[in-house]
């Protein structure tokens, strides 16, 4: 009988520590899933705007204006000047809203907002006006240039985006997060744009 017990004792215990070792492997495995993805996120949320591509733009344009009276030019009321300028739009991806999911420990899912335009500068240092002419009626002011410029600004951001700058963006994105994964040890990444 002592045997018995003996026995028993013995069996409950090797029962207790693989059922022991079963639950903490278990937990563990979710637990580094969980890790990696809070360090992935840690990673990619220190970044928060992820510029990826970065237009730089030289243009000319011309400026005229006249006082008009019943669609008529007033005489000695035109005013025009010639400007150059230069700068650049820079876009990529906000990744404030970024989500990650790891499946396991070879596989992540991202999602990510589609890409944006983040600046669209023109470098005051190469804004050059070229010949001014003016009227003692309508005289050429600031305003006159900024909103040539404002104006100009607008055109170019929409030109790029036609020519594609934000498909740049984003292929752009996608190749260097799947590198930084890759990096990071995973063979199966999935990177969605909403």
């Amino acid at each position: 009988m002592k045997k018995w017990k003996r026995y028993s004792i013995i069996s409950l215990l090797v029962i207790a520590i693989i059922l022991g070792l079963f639950i903490y492997t278990k937990h563990s495995v979710k637990r580094e899933v969980t890790l990696l993805s809070d360090t992935i996120e840690e990673k990619i949320s220190r970044i928060l705007e992820l510029s990826t591509v970065k237009y730089n733009y030289t243009n000319v344009a011309t400026y005229k204006d006249n006082k008009k009276v019943n669609g008529f030019n007033m005489p000695f009321t035109s005013k025009s000047f010639i400007i150059k300028y230069s700068g650049y739009i820079n876009a990529g991806v906000d990744l404030n809203g970024v989500e990650t999911h790891v499946i396991d420990t070879q596989s992540i899912k991202m999602i990510l907002d589609k890409p944006v335009i983040f600046d669209n500068v023109i470098v005051e240092e190469e804004v050059y006006i070229y010949d001014e002419k003016d009227s003692v009626f309508n005289k050429l002011s600031f305003e006159d240039l900024y909103d040539v410029l404002v104006k100009e600004k607008e055109t170019m951001e929409e030109e790029v985006i036609q020519k594609g700058l934000l498909n740049d963006a984003e292929k752009n994105t996608r190749e260097l997060l799947t590198s930084l994964l890759q990096g990071m040890g995973f063979e199966n990444i999935e990177i969605i744009f909403r």
